[in-house]
């Protein structure tokens, strides 16, 4: 699959019906997560996505069974009931598992892929806390180094509503990073710590990420996560971009009758209809499909942030380091907060710009170093570079963003010492 787009939750095996999976087909989810019931009924789900063109993760509960006596034999008979259909993208072993959980998903996760190496074995991590470990970044090392999944991944989302006792609330006052009074919201301090903590350790052990954009406003424990619009969509699905990101999930592509009391509507409903968000995920995976294959071939090297910052991020540092920067070939970032994500690979060296404000458009100046040059990649009919330019000046929707493509005259790269 290019540039997979997965929707979290069970899809109900009541709703395996074609109008149901045109839909989600519709919303740009290429890969759903199957039901949980009889491999009769997880089956019928996989018929009918082949012909919509979908694939699915699926959730058969022998995948995750480690705790009994006999669970590979069970496993390898799940593999076997699934493996060779067109549409199995590959098998839900675990979300967020603690700490002492790891070995045994790791167990599941090593026998799933000497079995069916074409298939993704996948486990969800935390985007939080150490669950057993002694911090997070352990946790997500030992995430990465144990369980070995076929990419990290995570849910942690950057927007709340801004509480009704935020002038006395200690844990407002410690989550919150930076306000957006548009939205009646808040910017979650920690949010791009988690980014970052995963591209560090995804490199380290040479493994791509994936992080989980929320769809669905809910609350939960502290925070209440919202609102959900095209621009918080937007800016979610661009800083995954931005971070370097091999595949989005979004959460949830439906809810089930108990979490009404503590959730909207996913991108489609219960009823498996467009939901008041649908069109807003569907405008983003547009341009995310086709974007997104371009990025999983590359490798990010770094993350900068112009204007306001919160915990964790690089700021854009103009004039230091001019002939060695890590922000090699762009000398300035002018204008509204941004985000500029560095990825490199056999394809060159690009950059993803991404408006921070999930609510309000914005401008911003990117001014090439001597002898660079920037082309946008554009997507608005097919996939093409155009305006090979030393200055660009966007104007961005709230949230969106863009790639560009950088290329080096021969002396710009001898000065890089990479001649």
């Amino acid at each position: 699959m290019d540039f997979p787009i997965i929707g979290w939750q069970k899809m109900p095996k009541e709703l395996t019906l074609p109008e149901v999976y045109a839909n989600i087909a519709g919303s740009g989810i290429n890969v759903f997560m199957t039901c949980s019931d009889s491999p009769k009924d997880i089956k019928a789900q996989l018929d009918l996505a082949d012909k919509h063109g979908l694939q699915a993760l699926i959730r058969d509960p022998r995948f995750n069974a480690t705790d009994k006596l006999g669970w590979q034999e069970e496993a390898l008979a799940a593999v076997k009931d699934y493996g060779d259909h067109p549409a199995t993208y590959g098998f839900y072993v675990r979300d967020e598992p603690v700490r002492g959980e790891f070995e045994r998903e790791g167990q599941m996760v090593a026998l799933l892929k000497n079995e069916r190496p074409d298939k993704v074995a996948f486990v969800n991590g935390l985007g939080w806390g150490s669950r057993g470990a002694d911090c997070f970044m352990e946790y997500v090392e030992d995430y990465a180094r144990i369980i070995k999944p076929e990419f990290l991944c995570f849910d942690s989302y950057p927007m709340s509503l801004i509480p009704e006792d935020a002038d006395t609330s200690e844990f407002y006052k410690a989550d919150c990073g930076i306000e957006w009074p548009e939205l009646n919201a808040y910017y979650r301090d920690r949010y791009f710590e988690t980014w970052e903590t995963y591209r560090l350790v995804g490199w380290k052990y040479g493994l791509q990420i994936s992080g989980i954009i929320l769809s669905t406003p809910h609350h939960h424990s502290s925070w209440n996560f919202g609102p959900v619009t095209e621009g918080t969509i937007r800016l979610e699905a661009f800083t995954a971009l931005a971070y370097g990101a091999c595949a989005i999930q979004y959460f949830t592509l439906l809810n089930h009758p108990y979490d009404t009391d503590i959730m909207d509507d996913g991108i489609i409903t219960q009823e498996g209809h467009p939901s008041v968000r649908y069109n807003f995920v569907q405008n983003v995976n547009r341009d995310i499909v086709k974007l997104g294959p371009i990025v999983k071939e590359l490798t990010c090297t770094q993350v900068f942030h112009h204007g306001p910052l919160t915990s964790s991020c690089t700021a854009w540092t103009p004039g230091r380091h001019l002939r060695d920067s890590s922000h090699v070939g762009v000398a300035r970032v002018e204008g509204d907060p941004a985000i500029i994500g560095f990825l490199k690979g056999d394809g060159g060296r690009y950059i993803v710009v991404v408006n921070r404000n999930p609510a309000c458009r914005s401008r911003t100046k990117i001014t090439m170093q001597k002898g660079w040059r920037a082309s946008l990649i554009d997507i608005t009919d097919e996939i093409q570079e155009v305006s090979m330019k030393e200055v660009f000046e966007l104007e961005l929707e709230p949230g969106d963003g863009r790639l560009f493509r950088l290329d080096a005259e021969q002396n710009a790269l001898t000065q890089q010492g990479e001649v």
